[in-house]
């Protein structure tokens, strides 16, 4: 376990729900600085996933917290690269665990 500075973003629109060149831009909701991550092994990714990939993560945060995506410490604030969509969220009484694939390249199977 890792405890690191993780950044929650939004994706926002600056254009109408009808537009064709509409374009999501990450915006800065939150920095939690003290989150915990984990690498997900391959039996928790088949349960959470139903696959196996090269790097998954669990980023747990204390308190209830909301993102479309995840930065972790080495995410440029100009840019907000890289940054990771979150694959699955979970609400615990104290802790918010969000589940995100860092390497899509699949493990093993076909």
């Amino acid at each position: 376990m890792k405890i690191e500075r993780v950044y929650l973003l939004a994706n926002k629109t600056s254009t109408s729900a009808g537009s064709l060149n509409r374009k999501a831009e990450p915006t800065l909701l939150e920095m939690i600085a003290d989150a915990r991550v984990n690498q997900m092994g391959a039996q928790r990714q088949m349960t959470v996933f139903g696959k196996v990939y090269a790097d998954a993560r669990i980023v747990r945060i204390m308190g209830e917290h909301t993102a479309d995506n995840i930065g972790i410490a080495n995410m440029s604030l100009k840019t907000f690269t890289p940054n990771y969509a979150i694959t699955k969220t979970a609400y615990h009484q104290y802790r918010t665990d969000f589940y995100i694939i860092v390497d899509k390249k699949q493990v093993g199977g076909d």
